[in-house]
């Protein structure tokens, strides 16, 4: 397994990835399905959502982690799944970290019944894992694992940049982090309320550069 130099002391949970068949028996080798276009009838669909019920289990480690060697308040708020337009009936919780020091990026991990994860990071990043979760998009659960120990390392760790670009109705965000390639993101404004706007504004440094967060 690979250890992230941000993560110091976080050990990742021991994970069981269950193997799936086909109608015929056939072993399905999720996260490597297509070569080529994915055939039509596995768009919007999802055999087995519980394959990404591992997103869940390390995303609950890591709550757990932080909240035992940082800084931080951490506290359930319903609040957050409304934000992100989680419906009630498919929460299953919503949890927001918020470091000490207002110099960092605050935190938010919402659990859905896919299973997944809806992330919020800093002011206004938000993602959610599975990227998608059709089979179609065939993604791999390894991957994704990876991906959020890294992204929120880098949000820990001052590696998280997030610029609001007002004139051009744009916002990036940045993981400054050798295990995502410096990823870079770039959205619009258009779906940002005026309350969340003008708290954006309100704690995004000026640089877009959150700091690290303080270990306890």
């Amino acid at each position: 397994m690979r250890k992230l130099s941000m993560l110091q002391g976080y050990q990742r949970p021991k994970i069981t990835h269950n193997a799936y068949t086909d109608d015929s028996g056939a072993p399905i080798g999720y996260g490597q399905r297509w070569d080529d276009q994915p055939p039509a009838e596995t768009y919007s669909v999802t055999a087995h959502p519980q394959r990404f019920s591992p997103v869940q289990v390390v995303a609950e480690a890591l709550v757990e982690w932080i909240c035992e060697f940082y800084k931080v308040r951490c506290f359930e708020d319903p609040g957050l799944a409304a934000q992100l337009r989680v419906p009630s009936d498919e929460l299953v919780r919503s949890v927001r970290l918020f470091p000490e020091d207002s110099r960092c990026a605050p935190m938010g991990l919402v659990f859905t019944r896919f299973p997944g994860v809806q992330l919020r990071f800093g002011a206004l990043f938000q993602a959610a894992m599975p990227h998608c979760g059709c089979d179609a998009c065939d993604e791999s659960v390894p991957d994704l694992l990876d991906e959020l120990e890294a992204q929120v390392g880098a949000v820990l760790s001052g590696s998280f940049v997030e610029v609001l670009d007002l004139e051009n109705g744009r916002m990036t965000h940045q993981f400054n982090v050798e295990e995502l390639g410096s990823c870079q993101q770039a959205t619009g404004l258009d779906e940002i309320s005026p309350a969340q706007l003008a708290w954006a504004r309100a704690v995004i440094p000026v640089d877009g550069a959150w700091a690290p967060w303080p270990a306890r």
